[in-house]
């Protein structure tokens, strides 16, 4: 039987560890043992499910993960962010196709006029007022464009 063919209670089911599990988890990540997870042991975990990291991945991973900027997640930080909901986060991938929606010329980032067709078309705001200042709000560095970087802060916001 094909993945598409199984009833969705099978594709949907995830398997939720206790904090126990969690901090047993993070141990048998942490290869150096210093108590920390480093972006290299993060891509190392990756990679064992073959997929290879971006640099923006990894930055999105520690973003949601590293809540004190050390650089590094602790086992506190990993155990309190497993803990939580999957059902609630948006996957990468997800933001990466919503940004590629927005993106429609393909060059990275995303114009006040790209985002404003969007904006009209699927989202009906016709408000063009508005639509600049959700594009100044987001446009972090005031560059007149949209990295996906400052995508992933607003849709975080």
């Amino acid at each position: 039987m094909i993945a598409s063919e199984l009833p969705p209670q099978f594709l949907c089911q995830r398997y939720v560890l206790n904090d126990t599990q969690l901090s047993e988890t993070f141990d048998l990540l942490d290869m150096d043992r210093d108590g920390q997870l480093s972006r290299a042991e993060i891509a190392a975990l990756l990679r064992t499910i073959n997929v290879e990291p971006t640099r923006i991945e990894l930055d999105f991973i520690f973003e949601e993960m590293d809540t004190n900027k050390t650089g590094k997640i602790n086992k506190e930080e990993f155990v309190r962010y497993m803990r939580s909901p999957p059902v609630h986060r948006t996957t990468l991938r997800e933001l990466e196709k919503q940004f590629k929606q927005f993106d429609q010329d393909g060059d990275g980032e995303i114009t006040y006029e790209e985002m404003n067709k969007i904006l009209r078309e699927c989202g009906g705001l016709k408000d063009e007022k508005a639509s600049r200042e959700m594009f100044k709000a987001t446009d972090r560095n005031g560059d007149g464009r949209i990295s996906f970087i400052e995508f992933v802060t607003m849709m975080q916001e």
